[in-house]
């Protein structure tokens, strides 16, 4: 019969085995398949490295993201994060000012409502940018549990 052997491409190595190589049970032990990290850690930290976080904890805005988001990640808020508006606020307000760094979509490149977009209305108005005090008094006091705008 013939003989089992490797040949190298590139790269790549290619085993040529025999039906007698198949024969004999496999002695290659794997290792245990390691879980890749989400972005809240094992331990309940934040994982600031996650590629799903697409580089916003890094960049212009990566302070005042990282800071919005731990406030939320920790909030104990109810509803969770209703107490971290001026974190969200100070995010959304830096990331306007580099739309070509935050303002990405996965679409073409002249789609220009990509983050932007998703954290203020299409068409730029925001109804409590100019009013701060308008936003607690169109509320449910906060002490009936909920928080919630008046339509």
């Amino acid at each position: 019969a013939g003989m089992s052997y490797c040949k190298q491409f590139g790269k790549d190595k290619v085993y040529f085995v025999t039906k007698e190589d198949h024969a004999t049970p496999s002695t290659i032990e794997l290792p245990a398949p390691e879980q890749p990290e989400g972005v809240i850690t094992k331990d309940g930290n934040i994982n600031w490295s996650c590629p799903c976080l697409g580089g916003m904890a890094t960049g212009p805005c990566g302070v005042d993201f990282r800071d919005a988001f731990s406030c939320f990640q920790y909030s104990k808020a109810d509803p969770k994060g209703s107490d971290c508006y001026d974190a969200f606020t100070k995010m959304r307000d830096c990331f306007q000012k580099y739309p070509t760094v935050y303002n990405k979509s996965g679409g073409d490149d002249d789609d220009d409502d990509g983050l932007g977009g998703a954290l203020s209305e299409v068409d730029g108005s925001d109804p409590l940018a100019n009013a701060p005090e308008a936003a607690a008094e169109d509320a449910v006091p906060a002490n009936t549990g909920t928080l919630v705008a008046k339509q």
